[in-house]
């Protein structure tokens, strides 16, 4: 009988080492699937934000200082100069394909793409490449005569590229301006 008592003892041990072996092969397969999906929403989230980089990538900023021109005969403005840049180095805009819209509390101007009321002239390129690049500056000058803005208005100007990027500005004309003068509004 003696002999039977220690026999159990063995089976129990081994009972034992089987449950704990199953428990660690249970914990086991728990945290593969915790690590695979953390995993997953690691890249998600990867995926996400270089998306997110994608589109602030696409941005344009205009310059500080917007010149404008107004014409001999009625003080309206002739014509508006300002400068675009690219907002980060990631990605390049084609200046060709940007499109203008010069608003005034009377009247909305669209400058479709390749419109030859808008000039682009490069202030400072780095290569021959014909898209606008971080580091590079282009001047655009818009025909702003069909927009009708005068000594005291206030205008607004959107500029959107081809890919959704949009920038805008806003300035307004002094109202005691002379004809036939060129003015740099801030």
């Amino acid at each position: 009988m003696h002999q039977r008592d220690r026999n159990d003892r063995a089976f129990t041990g081994l009972e034992t080492a089987i449950v704990l072996i199953a428990i660690v092969v249970v914990a086991s397969v728990f945290a593969y699937a915790v690590i695979g999906a953390g995993m997953a929403a690691s890249q998600k989230s990867q995926q996400t934000m270089y998306a997110a980089l994608g589109e602030a990538a696409s941005g344009l900023r205009t310059g500080d200082s917007v010149i404008v021109k107004l014409d001999n005969d009625r003080g309206y403005v002739r014509f508006v100069v300002f400068d675009l840049e690219t907002v980060t180095d990631i990605a390049a805009i084609d200046p060709g394909g940007l499109r203008y819209t010069i608003a005034t509390e009377e009247t909305v101007v669209t400058i479709p793409p390749g419109d030859p009321r808008a000039g682009i002239t490069w202030r400072y390129r780095r290569d021959d490449g014909g898209l606008l690049e971080a580091g590079e500056v282009i001047a655009v000058r818009l025909n702003a005569a069909d927009a009708a803005i005068g000594r005291g208005d206030t205008f607004s100007i959107e500029i959107t590229a081809a890919d959704g990027a949009i920038v805008s500005l806003s300035r307004r004309v002094p109202a005691g301006a002379d004809k036939n003068v060129y003015l740099e509004l801030f």
